[in-house]
C-alpha cells in the first residue's frame, strides 16, 4: 500500500475476549424460544432494540444514548411524470441539487434525478466509448429521450436533528408543496398535477457521534472497545459511517482487531438481528470465517425481486421503461459508488454476487463524457454574494468565468463541473477586495491552486487517518480539532476551502449533512467519506491536464490502488438490491454436509425479549 512516504500503522487489538458458556435466549412473537452462543447486532441499536426488548449495559446506553449520538431522518420519493425535456441538453441534467434546501435541513425537496435521464445517459455513454455512433453526444442523448413519454424522477428530502424529525405523512405533504411552488419550476420543472407517486421511503439515517462525543466520548473507539461484552457485537452502520462500504470496511476491522471477541469453536450457535447490507455482510463474513450454525432475524418480508429488491436502507425499484429497451433500477436508498469502493466490488464480483460473467451486474459511470449533457447541475442561489468575486467578474468579464447566462443575468442553475472550480474561487477571495481586473488575473490560474491544495488534503488525510479503513484503529492518531471542528471551519482552517465546491455535491448530496457555515456535522464523518482514493481518481480522470501533471510531479508516483478505469460516480446497472438477492441466494444453496444451511434467514420474524447472561 503506497502511503506516500508517510508510513502506515498496525493492528491495534480491541474488544473484549468471549467467554465460553454465558447463554442468548430469543424470544420470538410466534415460536420457541432459541439459545445461543454470540450475538450480532444489526439492526439500528436505538430504534431497533428498545430497552424492553434487549436491556443494555450502562456502556451501551450511555454509547446509544441520543444525547451522543444524532440522527437525521431521510425520506426518498419515486415520481413518474409526463417528460420534460427542453431542445437544449444543458437544460436537461440527469441531477439537480439544491445546496440551499439541504443546508436548512426542514425536509424541503433538496435534490431529485431523473431515473429515465440516468438510464439514456448511460446508453450514450456506452455507444460513445464503443465507437458506436461517431454522432455528437447530445444528439444521441436528445434522441433518446425523444421516444419517452415520461419520466421517473426520485425526489429528495432531509430532516436534520435539530428539527425533530418528521412523519413520512408530513414529508409527503411538504414535498407536493415544494413541487407545486412556482418559485421552484426554474430548478424543478416537473408538473406535479400530472405526476404520480410510484414508492416512497421513509427512515432514520446517519446515525453520528455529536462533535462534543467524539472528542470527549462516547465515540466510535468506545464502540470498538466494547465489542464482545457480554458476547455480542454491533455492525449496524452507525458504529462507523451510513454506507454498505463503510460498513463493509468496518466488518473486515472487526475482524482484525477484535478477533479475540469471536468463538473459537466454529459450531457456536450465532445469532444476528436485522438482514439489511450489515446484517448479510456480517453472515457472509461470519460463514467465510468458518461458521457454521448462524442465524439471522427480520421482521420483514423477504423481498426478492422481480420488481422490487429491499434490504435494509438498500431499496431497489426495476422500472420498465420500454422505449429505452431496458428495466432501470431506481434506487431510492443505497445509490452511488466511488473509487473507494473498488476492493469491495471486486470481492463482490470474484465471489458471484454480481452475477455470472456476460450478465453481470456492472458498475457503469455516471461522470460527466467530454463534449457530453450534462450530468449534474447545482442551483446557485444564495452560493455567491452579489458583491463577491464571482458575481464581480461576471458582471465585467463573464466570458473569464464561461459558466452561461443570459442578457447579463448570473445562471439560476449552473454544470457542476464549471460550478466547483467557481464555487472555489468565491470561497478563496470572499472578503478579498480584489477589483474586476486582478480577478480576471487570478482567475486563469485557479486550477493549479485546486490542484495543490487536493495534493495536500490527500497528504493531510493518510497523516491523520494512515491506510485503516474506515477510520484509524486508535483516536490517538487523529488530531483532535478534526473532531472539534465542523465540515466548513475544517476546510477553512486548514487551507481546503478551495474544495469545497467539489465537496458539496459529493459529500452533502448523499445525505451526511451540510457543508456550509454553521453545519453541527464534525470533519471526522466528512474524512470518512472523502478519501484519497476518491480525490486522487477525480483528479487523475476528470482534472485539468496541467493540474494532473502537477499533482503527479509533486507526488513522485501513482499509487498502487489507482485505476484509471474507476468512475469518480458509479452506479450499479441492476442496482444494489440484486446483489443482496445474489447473497442471500448463496446463503440458500451453502449447507453443511448434513444438509443445513449454514446462514438461516428468519423472514418476517418479530423478536419480543432477547435475553443476556448477567445482563440486568
Amino acid at each position: 500500500m503506497n502511503c506516500f512516504g508517510l508510513g502506515c500503522i498496525f493492528s491495534t487489538q480491541h474488544g473484549q475476549p468471549f467467554k465460553p458458556g454465558r447463554k442468548i435466549t430469543i424470544n420470538e412473537e410466534n415460536g420457541e424460544p432459541q439459545v445461543y452462543d454470540f450475538l450480532v447486532i444489526a439492526c439500528d441499536p436505538q430504534d431497533g432494540l428498545p430497552e424492553e426488548v434487549m436491556k443494555k449495559t450502562d456502556t451501551e446506553k450511555k454509547i446509544f444514548s441520543p444525547v451522543s449520538m444524532k440522527s437525521f431522518t431521510f425520506q426518498t420519493t419515486l415520481m413518474k411524470f409526463p417528460k420534460v425535456v427542453d431542445s437544449e441538453s444543458q437544460t436537461n441534467p440527469v441531477e439537480v441539487f439544491n445546496p440551499v434546501n439541504l443546508n436548512k435541513s426542514e425536509g424541503l425537496l433538496h435534490s431529485y434525478r431523473s431515473e429515465t435521464r440516468k438510464e439514456a445517459y448511460q446508453q450514450t455513454v456506452r455507444e460513445t466509448e464503443l465507437g458506436k455512433s461517431p454522432t455528437d453526444p447530445n444528439i444521441i442523448y436528445q434522441d433518446k429521450l425523444s421516444k419517452v413519454s415520461h419520466e421517473y424522477v426520485t425526489c429528495y428530502q432531509l430532516v436534520g436533528s435539530e428539527e425533530g424529525g418528521k412523519t413520512q405523512e408530513q414529508l409527503w405533504d411538504l414535498l407536493q408543496e415544494q413541487m407545486r411552488d412556482e418559485k421552484n419550476k426554474e430548478w424543478f420543472p416537473y408538473d406535479a398535477s400530472k405526476g404520480s407517486k410510484i414508492e416512497q421511503f421513509h427512515t432514520k439515517y446517519f446515525n453520528h457521534f455529536t462533535i462534543e462525543s467524539l472528542k470527549n466520548g462516547p465515540n466510535n473507539w468506545d464502540i470498538l472497545e466494547n465489542q464482545g461484552k457480554k458476547n455480542t457485537i454491533y455492525v449496524h452502520a452507525s458504529t462507523a459511517f451510513e454506507s454498505v462500504l463503510h460498513i463493509y470496511n468496518y466488518i473486515e476491522l472487526l475482524h482484525q482487531t477484535c478477533h479475540q471477541s469471536f468463538p473459537d469453536d466454529k459450531s457456536s450457535k450465532i445469532a444476528v438481528v436485522g438482514a439489511g447490507p450489515s446484517g448479510l455482510l456480517i453472515s457472509r463474513k461470519l460463514k467465510s470465517m468458518g461458521y457454521t450454525d448462524i442465524t439471522v432475524y427480520e421482521t420483514k418480508a423477504n423481498s426478492n425481486g422481480p420488481d422490487a429488491y429491499y434490504a435494509g436502507k438498500t431499496q431497489t425499484n426495476m422500472i420498465e421503461q420500454s422505449e429505452l429497451s431496458y428495466v432501470i433500477p431506481a434506487e431510492l436508498g443505497t445509490c452511488y459508488l466511488s473509487p473507494s469502493y473498488q476492493h469491495m466490488y471486486n470481492d463482490f464480483k470474484k465471489t458471484g454476487l454480481l452475477g455470472p460473467d456476460g450478465d453481470e451486474n456492472e458498475l457503469i459511470s455516471l461522470d460527466q463524457i467530454e463534449k457530453g449533457p450534462f450530468v449534474k447541475s447545482i442551483i446557485t442561489d444564495q452560493q455567491f454574494d452579489n458583491d463577491g468575486p464571482v458575481k464581480t467578474l461576471f458582471r465585467e468579464y463573464p466570458e473569464t468565468l464561461d459558466i452561461g447566462g443570459h442578457d447579463g443575468k448570473f445562471p439560476p442553475i449552473m454544470d457542476f463541473e464549471k460550478y466547483q472550480v467557481v464555487k472555489g474561487f468565491e470561497e478563496v477571495h470572499k472578503g478579498g477586495g480584489l477589483s474586476a481586473e486582478e480577478l480576471k488575473k487570478k482567475f486563469p490560474c485557479f486550477l493549479e491552486k485546486i490542484g495543490l491544495d487536493a495534493i495536500r488534503y490527500i497528504k493531510y488525510h493518510i497523516k491523520h487517518f494512515g491506510v485503516r479503513t474506515p477510520f484509524p484503529s486508535t483516536k490517538g492518531r487523529v488530531q483532535n480539532d478534526i473532531f472539534s471542528t465542523n465540515i466548513y471551519d475544517f476546510l477553512k482552517d486548514n487551507g481546503f476551502i478551495s474544495l469545497l465546491g467539489l465537496m458539496q455535491f459529493g459529500y452533502s448530496l448523499q445525505g451526511y449533512g451540510s457543508t456550509g457555515q454553521g453545519t453541527t456535522i464534525s470533519a471526522f464523518y466528512f474524512m470518512m467519506w472523502v478519501t484519497p482514493h476518491t480525490f486522487f481518481t477525480f483528479i487523475l480522470n476528470k482534472g485539468h491536464n496541467e493540474v494532473k501533471q502537477f499533482v503527479l510531479d509533486a507526488l513522485g508516483e501513482t499509487p498502487d490502488w489507482f485505476n484509471k478505469d474507476v468512475p469518480v460516480v458509479g452506479a450499479l446497472s441492476k442496482g444494489w438490491g440484486n446483489v443482496w438477492n445474489n447473497l442471500k441466494d448463496q446463503f440458500e444453496d451453502d449447507t453443511t454436509s448434513e444438509g443445513k444451511k449454514k446462514v438461516n434467514i428468519k423472514f418476517e420474524t418479530r423478536i419480543t425479549q432477547i435475553i443476556r447472561d448477567k445482563v440486568k
